[in-house]
């Protein structure tokens, strides 16, 4: 006689393992749908095989035909749950969104040969059969029954291996289980037929299995029902290790901040939940993600570009028009990514990236893909390899020598930074500053320059050389800082660096655009003894009083003047007057970007105090400027 008291005990299980399933697992993600099917389809199997076992056991207490149809689906489930492990292994390494489903319909023939031979079993019996007495007996095609699920546990096991790398391990482990122990259980069941026990470990795997999930709250964001940011990372980091092309639409609030001060977090996020809901229903098969405050992603699987491009037009669509929370109309301004992996970019951290990028307009939509996608993605590798460069200290600083016309000789430098990153190679400083202001990395940047530059002063005993200053660039965003004077005095007493030897310069149209704030600053600069000068002269649109109503020691005159004004009249002109105003009015003058001899006596020949370009020298290493000072100043 059959015991089946282990199919009851497995049909608890499943029962079990499909009620917490139901109710705090994630039910809308692919592979929980593809697993709660594994286990209804093993339920189903245990149900089946009591009603077989009470039949053997009562013989002629189940009609002949009916006990066939129940051995029949019995093996038509059985046998069809291999392919739905092999399924299941594709979506949980990501290789079922790259792989053209007609491959996984190829995959079917074999079990639809099983199919049909079971179907047409009760006219040939070459499949089972069964005697007068209900005594069940395999005949010689079950092997094609065997063979089948042979076939398919071999393509879970090789898909096991090529993709083990972009498994979880805790999952790899659980897998591995569905094979070892459906191997164990049916030699155990081979050796004791009555003890029918392969269903009831089977379930016990699932329970496992179950329980490794996460549950449904630790990767969602509860205030808005969509998958959180540690989930994107790790759906996309799938989705790329095992090489998939999909997109990603990302949407950016950028006003979200001005919103929530005035309507506060709770009607703001309440807004944000109804974003969220609209969005997951743009495409229902797609996974919608929150980032951050106000940023969003929609990860779209599978190589359909036109998918994506739909969504990006229906997200354009919808962002020009207000969103109204207890009627009150919310006029976000978006911007909307539409973003082709790997094409325009293929790494989880550039993606994460664009959620902080400032790439908007002004205008309600910004819609950026293709080429503007180019351009974000070299900003992207710029600010990583800016935040690489102040964690493996690879900027340099570099000087440039200013000469003294009075003097003739070398009397002071400018302290340049230089960024070479291991990844891109050398970045232009303007790129990299530009992008270090945006991002807040400036202020690093200014404070590393300055302790260089006081630590280059400690170690050369510049002034025995005739080098009376060295110039250190200051960042409009460092002049923010309230306590800028107090870093600068604790760093120059770390080197016990003279202030006398430090010359701080700004930008023009910093100077003007700030030029409250950057008073105070100054103010505060000069009070311990510091010289200020203004850089890029001539660059901006303000009126001279603005400007000269800073207490500036030097003024240095862009090079675009000077370059213009060798070929034009007009800007020889501005030139001239330039100087001789800044002298009247008690200022020195430095000329940037002299680069030929006629540009270096045209400055000899209108007195400006110092020159500065590639006449004398580029910007050097410290070791090469320090030889060339000597030389330069005839100094042995």
């Amino acid at each position: 006689m059959y015991n089946f008291d282990f199919d009851i005990c497995a049909i608890i299980i499943s029962l079990i393992v499909m009620g917490c399933m139901f109710v705090i697992k994630d039910r809308d993600r692919d592979e929980n749908k593809m697993f709660f099917w594994i286990v209804i389809n093993g339920l189903i199997c245990a149900v089946l095989d009591i009603i077989f076992s009470v039949a053997v056991n009562n013989k002629g207490c189940i009609p002949l035909p009916l006990f066939y149809t129940c051995n029949n689906l019995y093996l038509l489930i059985h046998n069809f749950v291999p392919y739905q492990y092999y399924i299941y292994a594709n979506m949980i390494s990501g290789a079922f969104y790259k792989t053209d489903k007609k491959k996984y319909n190829l995959l079917l023939i074999p079990y639809f040969v099983n199919f049909v031979l079971l179907i047409t079993n009760r006219f040939h019996n070459l499949v089972f059969s069964f005697d007068s007495n209900y005594g069940y007996h395999r005949e010689i095609l079950m092997i094609c029954i065997y063979g089948v699920t042979l076939f398919y546990l071999i393509f879970f096991l090789v898909h096991m291996i090529i993709y083990f790398k972009s498994i979880r391990l805790k999952m790899v482990i659980m897998l591995s289980l569905f094979i070892w122990s459906g191997i164990v259980s049916v030699i155990v069941q081979y050796f004791y037929p009555h003890l029918l026990i392969e269903l009831f470990v089977q379930a016990v795997v699932y329970m496992s299995v179950m329980i490794s999930l996460d549950d449904e709250a630790s990767h969602k964001v509860s205030e808005y029902d969509v998958y959180s940011r540690n989930t994107f990372k790790r759906d996309v980091k799938l989705l790329i290790d095992s090489d998939n092309k999909f997109s990603v639409i990302m949407l950016k609030l950028t006003n979200i901040e001005g919103y929530m001060s005035v309507l506060g977090i709770d009607q703001i996020n309440e807004s944000l939940f109804n974003i969220a809901t609209w969005l997951k229903t743009v495409d229902r098969q797609a996974r919608v993600y929150s980032l951050n405050v106000g940023v969003f992603a929609i990860v779209l699987t599978g190589q359909e570009n036109n998918k994506a491009e739909y969504v990006s037009y229906v997200l354009n669509t919808r962002f020009r028009e207000a969103w109204k929370v207890n009627d009150i109309d919310i006029e976000y301004n978006a911007i909307v990514y539409e973003v082709h992996v790997p094409d325009n970019l293929n790494r989880v951290e550039e993606l994460l990236l664009l959620g902080y990028s400032e790439t908007g307009n002004g205008s309600r939509v910004t819609f950026v893909s293709g080429k503007g996608l180019e351009e974000l993605k070299r900003r992207l590798k710029i600010e990583q390899a800016v935040r690489r460069a102040l964690i493996s200290n690879n900027f340099k600083v570099y000087y440039q020598p200013i000469w003294d016309r009075v003097h003739n000789k070398i009397k002071s430098a400018e302290a340049l930074l230089r960024l070479y990153d291991p990844e891109i190679g050398a970045i232009n400083p303007e790129e990299f500053i530009r992008t270090a202001e945006k991002n807040g990395a400036i202020i690093g940047i200014g404070e590393f320059v300055f302790e260089d530059v006081c630590r280059f002063l400690s170690e050369r005993d510049l002034k025995s050389l005739g080098i009376d200053y060295i110039e250190v660039n200051l960042s409009p965003v460092q002049c923010m800082q309230r306590d800028l004077t107090d870093k600068f005095i604790d760093i120059m007493r770390k080197y016990n660096i003279d202030v006398n030897m430090l010359n701080l310069e700004i930008t023009e149209t910093a100077a003007v655009e700030n030029t409250e704030v950057m008073k105070r600053t100054i103010n505060k600069l000069r009070e311990i003894g510091f010289a200020t000068s203004i850089d890029d002269f001539g660059t901006g649109f303000a009126s001279m009083s603005s400007v000269f109503n800073i207490d500036f020691k030097l003024l240095k005159i862009d090079r675009e003047i000077l370059w213009r004004a060798e070929e034009n009249e007009e800007a020889m002109i501005m030139l001239k007057n330039t100087i001789e105003m800044g002298k009247r009015m008690g200022r020195k003058i430095v000329q940037e970007g002299v680069e030929t001899k006629a540009q270096k006596e045209l400055m000899e020949s209108l007195e400006c105090d110092y020159c500065q370009g590639f006449y004398f020298s580029r910007p050097i290493p410290e070791d090469e400027f320090v030889e060339y000072v000597k030389k330069y100043n005839g100094i042995n």
